[in-house]
């Protein structure tokens, strides 16, 4: 019962009590209304205890699910998390790679554009060599002796220079800084030989 349906209870007894009254004694009448508000206390005890019973299992249910739902939530939170830091290595390691790739590219058109000069260097030697040889043929005597040896060395300061081309075209991006000082200079000995 509730609370105003006892009160109301309890107020109708009294009336009911005071009309019957009026045939019993006022010790009487006292002692019925005494039991019926003792049934009244009563019954509100009983209301208030099984209401404090409900409302201990509706909270004991509450923290229960709030408790489900932080831990469901902490999980989604843990997996959200760990995606994201999946996704940023993955976005690290593929601008790691995009940054490698750049230098690479950047490596290998230095290379192009440092070659070409040493590469024309080597044609125009080429065709001085042909040319000396032919000059080999018809010379004698001390000017056959100068250009067997300025033909020998421009024959060896080209293969030295092919072959370090070569080594500079297999070279990565962090040793071939290293060899174009050879390079040029071997490449400036050649012209100086060759006159070029």
């Amino acid at each position: 019962m509730t609370k105003k349906f006892k009160t109301v209870a309890f107020a109708l007894a009294l009336s009911a009590t005071a009309m019957v009254g009026c045939e019993k004694t006022t010790a009487e009448k006292a002692k019925d209304v005494a039991r019926g508000a003792k049934d009244v206390a009563k019954d509100a005890a009983r209301d208030a205890n099984d209401a404090a019973k409900d409302a201990a299992r509706d909270a004991n249910s509450a923290a229960k699910d709030a408790g489900r739902k932080m831990d469901e939530a902490g999980r989604d939170g843990k997996d959200t998390v760990k995606d994201k830091l999946r996704d940023a290595k993955d976005a690290l390691k593929d601008a790691g790679t995009a940054v490698a790739d750049k230098a690479k590219e950047a490596a290998a058109a230095a290379k192009k554009v440092f070659q070409g000069p040493v590469d024309t260097t080597l044609d125009k030697a080429d065709k001085e060599i042909a040319r000396l040889e032919e000059g080999q043929k018809s010379a004698s005597g001390e000017a056959k002796k100068a250009l067997d040896e300025k033909v020998e060395k421009a024959k060896d300061l080209r293969s030295k220079l092919r072959s370090k081309l070569k080594d500079l075209g297999e070279a990565g991006a962090d040793k071939w800084e290293g060899m174009k000082t050879d390079i040029e200079q071997l490449s400036k000995d050649l012209s100086k030989t060759l006159g070029l």
